[in-house]
């Protein structure tokens, strides 16, 4: 299965200012890595070693909780963050 995944440090978002955060996993073979808020997916990276969500002006409607999902065919890790 995937280790769990990492991301890229913490940080403070201001609303308007771009954000990028980086959540990486590593496994063998390579994993699926998703980031999902809430069921929607908002960023995918297939057989890579990370997954970049990257949003262009910060919304205070894009506060709240996410999640990082590393799977393979082995099994599944996650990492929620806000």
């Amino acid at each position: 299965a995937p280790r769990p995944p990492q991301l890229n440090g913490s940080l403070w978002v201001v609303a308007g200012e771009p954000v990028t955060v980086t959540c990486g996993a590593s496994s063998h073979p390579a994993p699926i890595l998703t980031v999902a808020r809430g069921r929607r997916l908002v960023a995918v990276a297939v057989y890579e070693p990370r997954v970049t969500l990257a949003l262009a002006a910060a919304r205070p409607q894009d506060s709240g909780p996410y999640l990082c999902r590393a799977e393979n065919q082995h099994g599944h890790s996650s990492l929620a963050f806000n």
